[in-house]
């Protein structure tokens, strides 16, 4: 009789083990696109925040950002290295302008500061941290994903679950 209980329950056992592996292992892929070129830019963010009065805790912001990125970016592709470093480089800018305490592009120029970008639809620094993607080097910011059409067997899955009269 124990014999048959202990093969009932390792059975049992290996079974549930078994569906556990075949449930989870399925939905543990990711398909998170430029995590790190995120955590570059929310980084950078977080420091020039910090001078445009947006972010208090500098390190806590970069946590934050730090798990928030695991997702990637909603680019649909990596921007690559150099967009990346540009758009960093752009973000640091206004930052360094807000720094010294010039609030408008204008006024980062008069300080003899660089620009923090050439094309922008912002005037104010402190927008070009808070919203990058309105400045020409971090526009990839805004690209939205393109999300592919159902597979032709969801389709005619979902065509056959239609009543015909």
């Amino acid at each position: 009789m124990q014999m048959i209980s202990l093969r009932a329950l390792t059975a049992g056992t290996a079974s549930a083990f078994a569906a556990f592996l075949l449930v989870h292992a399925s939905g543990c892929g990711t398909d998170a696109v430029a995590v790190d070129e995120c955590r570059d830019i929310e980084s950078a963010r977080c420091e020039a925040g910090k001078f445009c009065g947006f972010v208090d805790d500098v390190d806590e912001c970069k946590r934050f950002y730090r798990d928030q990125c695991l997702h990637g970016m909603a680019v649909g592709e990596r921007p690559g290295t150099l967009r990346v470093k540009e758009c960093v480089a752009t973000i640091r800018a206004a930052g360094d302008c807000a720094k010294a305490g010039a609030k408008t592009l204008t006024e980062c120029a008069t300080q003899g500061l660089p620009a923090p970008s050439q094309k922008t639809i912002h005037t104010v620094a402190c927008d070009i941290v808070q919203e990058p993607e309105g400045a020409e080097e971090c526009d990839f910011l805004s690209k939205p994903v393109e999300v592919p059409d159902a597979s032709p067997d969801v389709q005619s899955e979902a065509a056959a679950d239609v009543p015909t009269e």
